[in-house]
């Protein structure tokens, strides 16, 4: 393997023995940004609705 390879690694091995032991606390992820069609459409039958509802809005302002 080469040489470079190797170091790589065993720098890496050494990092994450390293880290291990570290009282660090874990980095929360980013919350999912839910927006107002999410919460509203949760079925089919709304998903269907709401559809109508944009296409006959989109026919009114034409």
């Amino acid at each position: 393997m080469n040489q470079n390879i190797q170091q790589k690694i065993d720098q890496y091995k050494k990092t994450a023995q390293r880290d291990q032991g570290s009282d660090s606390k874990p980095v929360p992820s980013k919350p999912v940004h839910v927006d107002g069609l999410a919460q509203v459409i949760r079925s089919q039958k709304d998903a269907e609705n709401f559809m109508a509802e944009l296409e006959c809005i989109v026919k009114r302002a034409q």
